[in-house]
């Protein structure tokens, strides 16, 4: 998994420019495994993606995406959240729920966001969780 990281840290930048958001996201939906869902492993996956994000630099949405297709694969139903600051100035952010909880985020760090776009299985586009 660690190997298959520094790969998608090595293309994303380049494909995030390039594909749309959307469309990006079915492309990183990876079918479930069918060993079914794995806890240890999206603890895993989840600790060698905050690990590598933290040494590349840590764009959020290349990040997400990444988690998003390893949390897919462990049949863990992640959801890739985008939001927008709430602020005057332009900010956005992207992370990755699962369950309805956020991972690698705390409330404080997603409070300045409004959330603006959500895609779960296979990538599509999904309604917010009701609040």
């Amino acid at each position: 998994m660690a190997l298959r990281t520094i790969g998608w840290l090595t293309v994303l930048p380049l494909l995030k420019r390039l594909v749309p958001l959307p469309q990006l996201a079915r492309f990183m939906w990876s079918s479930g495994s069918p060993e079914g869902r794995r806890p240890d492993r999206e603890r895993s996956a989840t600790e060698i993606v905050r690990g590598f994000s933290r040494s590349s630099g840590g764009n959020c949405l290349e990040r997400s995406l990444i988690l998003y297709r390893f949390l897919s694969r462990e049949n863990a139903d992640p959801a890739l959240v985008t939001g927008v600051g709430r602020s005057e100035r332009f900010i956005g952010h992207a992370w990755v729920e699962v369950e309805g909880r956020p991972l690698l985020e705390t409330p404080q760090t997603l409070a300045p966001y409004v959330e603006i776009m959500r895609f779960g299985q296979e990538g599509s586009l999904a309604r917010p969780p009701a609040s």
